[in-house]
């Protein structure tokens, strides 16, 4: 998705606060998703974070529930917006990262799930 008018996709971002209180006595609270592609059943989460932050105990419980499934995959992205630092395919280790890299990622993603094999991600 490209962002044509950030002020129209800023004004048009639900803030789900308002739910908080549905899931009873504990600290679940609905998380956000940077970017979600399907191709042909396989799925592909990505998550954008600053640099340098660690990712939140929920999140990592929820990236961990869905990698169990092997047609799930979730790219986390650090760096300043549109200039990636380092990435990782949740449960691999960190890589350096520029958008030239994380093109090639993705493009091996997409190649996977088109069903090529032998395909290495992380």
């Amino acid at each position: 998705m490209t962002i044509r008018n950030k002020d129209t996709y800023m004004r048009c971002l639900w803030d789900w606060g308002f739910l908080d209180r549905c899931f009873g006595e504990t600290r679940i609270r609905v998380t956000d998703i940077d970017g979600l592609i399907e191709r042909r059943g396989h799925f592909l989460l990505m998550e954008a974070k600053s640099p340098r932050v660690t990712i939140p105990k929920g999140q990592a419980i929820l990236f961990d529930a869905l990698t169990r499934d092997p047609k799930w995959h979730v790219l986390v992205i650090w760096g300043e917006t549109n200039m990636p630092e380092e990435a990782m395919f949740w449960g691999n280790k960190k890589f350096e990262a520029d958008t030239v890299k994380i093109q090639e990622v993705v493009r091996r993603w997409f190649s996977m799930a088109n069903g090529a094999k032998d395909v290495q991600l992380g």
